[in-house]
């Protein structure tokens, strides 16, 4: 059995995947998503974007959320950064793509080596794939825009403000922490009770909303056993927040679904109840 933790709606796809492997799976997602009012910010931005030398969106959500404001089309002079696959797939369903538009993302390994190769898709490899394309020095004196979600890491914004670019940030969807229903808790205390099953994690935050959940619902013994639980992680961030908080089995892999799934199956006679 696998936990599927991303957000209401985002898991399908991989659910099928796996379905199609004989492997059961279940959704308890570990975030909320909520679109933000559309305030003065996001709409003086979202009217003048020919002004940014670089606009960046933090996530596929970002993109979602923030393209219901973002007048079409998009200007073609105006390039655009994403962190991964996955937001590249998003933009695409915009009808954003090369050769007419410049979306910049960091490399993905391919064959083979996507299976095992823990690629990176963060601010970091963003930040050197935008060096190597626009370079960062370029920047210097340009307005840049970012669209996230609410909270999240500062290092992007600080990295472009240190080459001497001038950084607006918008938010255009807020994540909040879910309210699983008395089924779902059902659930995971049966799953604790005996049976072998994973939880797949994409976020750091969907882990500390884990904690957080698990104390207010789960008793003393069933914490300890969640915390020994299988966990599947998309990124070396999202383990080091794990092991923080006590969680003592974490296997990282990368961030795309072939990628996950190819790990799941790999530790399938230690965690997957497929028979």
């Amino acid at each position: 059995m696998v936990v599927l933790t991303r957000p209401a709606g985002q898991a399908q796809g991989l659910a099928q995947a796996l379905a199609v492997q004989a492997v059961d799976t279940f959704e308890f997602p570990l975030m909320k998503l909520q679109a933000v009012e559309l305030d003065a910010a996001i709409q003086a931005a979202f009217a003048s974007l020919e002004r940014y030398a670089l606009v960046v969106f933090v996530s596929p959500n970002a993109i979602e959320y923030a393209f219901q404001h973002v007048p079409k089309p998009w200007p073609v002079t105006v390039p655009i950064g994403v962190l991964g696959p996955g937001s590249t797939r998003a933009l695409a369903a915009q009808r954003i793509a090369a050769p007419a538009y410049q979306v910049i993302a960091p490399p993905a390994a391919s064959g083979d080596a996507a299976l095992q190769q823990v690629s990176r898709y963060d601010s970091e490899a963003l930040a050197s794939a935008l060096d190597q394309t626009l370079g960062l020095t370029s920047l210097k004196g340009q307005r840049v825009l970012i669209v996230r979600g609410n909270g999240g890491r500062p290092w992007l914004t600080d990295c472009l403000r240190s080459h001497g670019a001038m950084v607006d940030t918008v938010t255009a969807y807020q994540r909040l922490l879910p309210n699983p229903t008395p089924s779902q808790w059902a659930r995971v205390r049966e799953l604790l009770a005996g049976r072998r099953h994973v939880w797949l994690i994409t976020s750091s935050e969907s882990v500390r909303n884990l904690q957080t959940l698990a104390q207010a619902h789960l008793d003393a013994s069933q914490q300890i056993l969640l915390k020994r639980a299988q966990l599947v992680v998309t990124h070396a961030r999202i383990a080091e927040t794990a092991q923080a908080l006590g969680f003592d089995t974490i296997t990282e892999t990368a961030a795309g679904d072939e990628s996950i799934i190819h790990t799941l199956l790999s530790l399938t006679e230690a965690i997957v109840d497929r028979f």
